[in-house]
């Protein structure tokens, strides 16, 4: 229904929110300009990392009805008791920039396949992050993925064989940098996208 919406009515530029995986397919299929939108220009909390952080494996988000992805990965962390691991709810991002901050390494498990707010609010509260997917899901911007502060993980397995040595060397863990998320003034993406 939205690829014949999209056909059918004239756009002169359609722009694509943090799904930066989908852009080619998507710029395959339309004949009008495509531009990613990404969420770089929101301004996320920052925290500093405590100077003894938990050696534990932090998980931040919804288990609900809407997330039986992110329930089943929980749930098999758990289940499997391999690694020092910490799932919470938090009711801002202020509390998560808090709690990311009291720990070593945060797990990030995108629901959606799409570039979320989490990836930037780990960034901000300076913590290395293990995310739970394939690292096309940045898209365009290869460079987030190849990050140092940034690990990819797309099985419980891969999972405890990337941590399980990080954690065996938490000194080494803690110094590695990890820089602020990238800011970009809204209007100089509005610009840009709108550009011919």
């Amino acid at each position: 229904m939205t690829k014949l919406y999209l056909c059918s009515d004239q756009f002169h530029v359609i722009f694509l929110g943090p799904n930066s995986a989908l852009i080619a397919e998507v710029r395959k299929r339309l004949r009008v300009p495509v531009r990613l939108l990404p969420t770089k220009f929101f301004r996320y909390p920052s925290a500093v990392p405590v100077e003894k952080p938990l050696l534990q494996l932090l998980h931040v988000g919804s288990l609900g009805p809407h997330n039986p992805r992110r329930r089943e990965l929980v749930a098999g962390l758990q289940a499997r008791g391999q690694l020092p691991f910490r799932h919470a709810s938090t009711s801002s991002p202020e509390k998560a920039a808090a709690l990311y901050a009291q720990h070593i390494l945060v797990l990030n498990v995108p629901l959606n396949h799409d570039l979320n707010h989490r990836f930037f609010e780990v960034m901000a509260a300076r913590v290395p992050q293990v995310v739970f997917g394939d690292p096309g899901l940045v898209g365009e911007h290869r460079h987030l993925a190849e990050r140092p502060d940034v690990f990819w993980a797309s099985s419980l397995e891969e999972l405890e064989v990337l941590v399980l040595p990080l954690f065996a060397e938490p000194a080494c863990l803690r110094a590695i940098p990890v820089a602020p998320p990238p800011y970009w003034e809204l209007k100089g993406l509005l610009k840009a996208a709108f550009a011919p």
